[in-house]
């Protein structure tokens, strides 16, 4: 899923870049509020109605994420887990975008 999104950051201007960072963020909550879930750590302070919002707002922020978010839902904690490094790792590469736009 996250392919999309990997091959499309050498093609991304800045702007796309700052913006697609900031969703990053938000993906971030998603999975960690998953895995909290998953794994009954925590109080359930999110509800799905909270998580469904944030979805929408991320979605409707840049629709790459698309199918990304809509996945979340129906990921075991091994698939959260995956994502949160997965989401982590695009978080650098867009890092490194930005510096190679601005060092430019």
């Amino acid at each position: 899923m996250y392919t999309a999104i990997l091959e499309r950051i050498p093609y991304m201007d800045l702007k796309e870049v700052v913006s697609v960072m900031f969703l990053v963020d938000g993906v971030r909550w998603l999975l960690k509020t998953h895995a909290m879930k998953l794994s009954l750590i925590g109080e359930d302070k999110v509800t799905d109605q909270m998580v469904q919002e944030k979805i929408n707002e991320l979605k409707t922020e840049n629709p790459l994420f698309g199918g990304v978010l809509e996945r979340i839902h129906n990921m075991d904690l091994k698939e959260t887990t995956i994502g949160l490094f997965g989401i982590d790792a695009m978080e650098s590469l867009l890092k490194l975008r930005a510096l190679v736009i601005l060092a430019s």
